[in-house]
């Protein structure tokens, strides 16, 4: 049978019924996690969330009877017809929510672009990869980095870039000179940094470029042994004299509190103690054991058979090596996943290239991954994920709405 003659749901679309709670959190690109408005327009029998982030409401139940229907696999359109007749499958397809099966997955929608500026770090965090392999330091060229930003700077979707990839970017000796960049395009600066290097001229740059979006500053803990164990490093003092000094002169700063288990109330609480009544912010990360990678205690044992469900970071996020390598996520430290190379053409075409395509084809269940892939590791792939921002049909089916309405069972 023709390609153009079969029909599968898009793996992108969450599916709600109408009073559900909202199953999507998007927390990577937001100062807070935030979930989108779920109140259901009069009539409305089912929602679909997509790429946009917004629920569309739906009054027909055959449509999502329809969608459930070709979530798993290819179905024939003539067969669709037959069951939830034409008009339903003729307004699915011109929504995009049902697709050939070549159309799976060609859209993204870039919110964020991370980029390895620099790929040292003078820590040794317990619950970061360098502190199990340490990568030989490299830093990316001014070219390459103005070339990258050039080629997303018309990307208005994008809300801020970020310098940081497993390493410390104020280490970075072009530092200011990429503030500049940034500045002429027009992008703002998410900083991820232990604060070690934020000098005052750093902190006078910061503030002088107008780039800044937040300042986001490593500190796990305010105790001296406790700190150089997590972090192998003996800056804490340097850590804590500069982020005081981006507090003073206004900068907006926030703190991540890293690790897991018992051990992060005592030192949140502290933190908080610390600097909250200063008006900044301080919370405990999700740390992840990064696919794997970090072995002990952060260690999460993750295996995920079958299909793959879904994740936003292929999708909404841009990553850039420091070599211009484009690859899937955050969590891929030894880059294993890559697709391209900026050098070699747009944004666009890298991200729409059959090795693009392949990758998030995989992630989304549509295609099968292998045995030792990447995201069989990682917790965002698991159903019960707290910040989940897919929820494709296949792996999360709308029964409830069924039960409630007494319709049969596809």
């Amino acid at each position: 049978m023709a390609v153009s003659d079969l029909l599968q749901t898009s793996p992108y679309l969450t599916c709600i019924s109408a009073g559900d709670a909202s199953p999507i959190v998007y927390a990577i690109d937001e100062r807070e996690p935030t979930s989108p408005d779920v109140t259901p327009l009069d009539g409305a029998v089912f929602g679909v969330i997509g790429l946009a982030r917004n629920v569309v409401w739906h009054t027909e139940r055959a449509a999502l009877d329809a969608l459930q229907h070709a979530a798993r696999a290819p179905v024939a359109r003539r067969s669709l017809i037959e069951l939830y007749g034409i008009q339903v499958v003729s307004n699915l397809v011109s929504r995009g929510w049902l697709q050939r099966p070549d159309e799976l997955c060609t859209e993204y929608l870039l919110t964020t672009a991370q980029i390895e500026v620099t790929a040292h770090c003078n820590w040794g965090c317990r619950f970061c990869p360098v502190s199990v392999d340490r990568k030989p330091s490299a830093t990316m060229p001014m070219p390459l980095f103005e070339e990258i930003i050039e080629k997303i700077s018309p990307y208005d979707t994008i809300r801020y870039v970020t310098f940081h990839f497993y390493n410390e970017p104020t280490l970075d000796r072009f530092f200011d000179d990429r503030l500049a960049v940034l500045r002429k395009h027009g992008l703002l600066l998410r900083l991820f940094t232990n604060a070690s290097r934020l000098t005052e001229d750093r902190i006078k740059a910061l503030k002088g470029s107008g780039v800044l979006d937040q300042l986001v500053v490593n500190l796990p803990s305010l105790q001296k042994d406790e700190f150089r164990a997590l972090t192998q490093s003996k800056t804490q003092a340097a850590s804590l004299r500069n982020l005081d000094a981006a507090v003073e002169h206004g900068l907006p700063v926030g703190i991540a509190v890293n690790g897991g288990g018992e051990d992060v109330r005592h030192r949140l609480a502290e933190l908080r103690e610390r600097y909250e009544p200063q008006g900044v912010p301080v919370n405990a990360t999700l740390t992840s054991d990064r696919a794997g990678t970090v072995d002990g205690r952060y260690n999460q044992a993750v295996r995920i058979e079958g299909p793959l469900r879904g994740c936003g970071w292929p999708v909404n996020h841009a990553h850039f090596s420091v070599s211009g390598d484009m690859f899937i996520c955050c969590n891929d430290y030894y880059q294993r996943e890559t697709f391209g190379n900026i050098r070699s053409g747009s944004v666009h075409e890298i991200m729409t290239s059959p090795a693009a395509l392949l990758v998030r084809r995989r992630v989304f269940g549509v295609a099968d991954a292998p045995a030792d892939y990447l995201c069989r590791s990682c917790h965002d792939q698991l159903a019960d994920f707290p910040l989940r921002q897919f929820r494709p049909l296949a792996t999360f089916p709308v029964c409830e709405l069924r039960r409630r309405q007494g319709a049969p069972r596809a």
